[in-house]
């Protein structure tokens, strides 16, 4: 949450291993912004220290384009499948360890793990347990493609009033979702970028 010249100071008296136990307590988008900025040497060494799975999940992110969604989305994310109710959507989101912080929609998907809809957490919550998921689904989510630049993103979520969307890879694969707080931040910047070309 700092400024980012004052967290650019703050990195460079971290110890690589402090920085690593930092970055795994993060998402992987915020991750990635702090990690983007160090040099190759330095990445290496923070990422060393960081617990696999963490890991792989920064790797993949540092690998897209900088600016594009690939960087911005977070790999955390709820998905279910579209033949599910409503109870085991509830039992699941109670039962589950390692669902993100926060979160305001459920993907609904098919067998190939593509978007079929979503359901806000306020309806999922006020549904009967035995309606069905594709009974109470918004279908046709816009989805967004893992290499869409930054500014489109932030162009789509202010078209449709967007709170998250779903981020997919090359084969319409889900892989991870956007977040409005983080569109917020590339509007920030974008419009920090415009006063100074000004």
């Amino acid at each position: 949450e700092l400024d980012e010249a004052v967290r650019d100071e703050v990195l460079d008296f971290l110890a690589p291993r402090e920085v690593a136990e930092a970055v795994a307590e993060l998402d992987t988008d915020d991750a990635i912004e702090i990690l983007e900025d160090l040099d190759e040497e330095e990445q290496r060494e923070v990422l060393a220290s960081v617990p696999v799975e963490e890991r792989a999940a920064v790797e993949e992110g540092l690998g897209y384009a900088q600016d594009s969604a690939g960087r911005l989305m977070q790999r955390d994310f709820v998905a279910v499948p579209q033949y599910w109710n409503v109870g085991q959507i509830i039992d699941y989101l109670r039962e589950t360890q390692d669902l993100p912080d926060e979160f305001f929609e459920i993907f609904i998907v098919d067998p190939g793990h593509h978007p079929m809809g979503t359901i806000p957490l306020s309806r999922a919550m006020r549904s009967k347990r035995p309606v069905s998921a594709a009974d109470i689904m918004e279908d046709k989510p816009k989805v967004i493609p893992v290499e869409t630049d930054q500014e489109d993103v932030a162009h789509v979520f202010s078209r449709y009033d967007l709170a998250s969307a779903p981020v997919v890879d090359a084969s319409g694969r889900i892989v991870g979702v956007i977040m409005v707080d983080d569109v917020v931040d590339v509007i920030n910047e974008e419009n920090e970028e415009d006063l100074m070309r000004l």
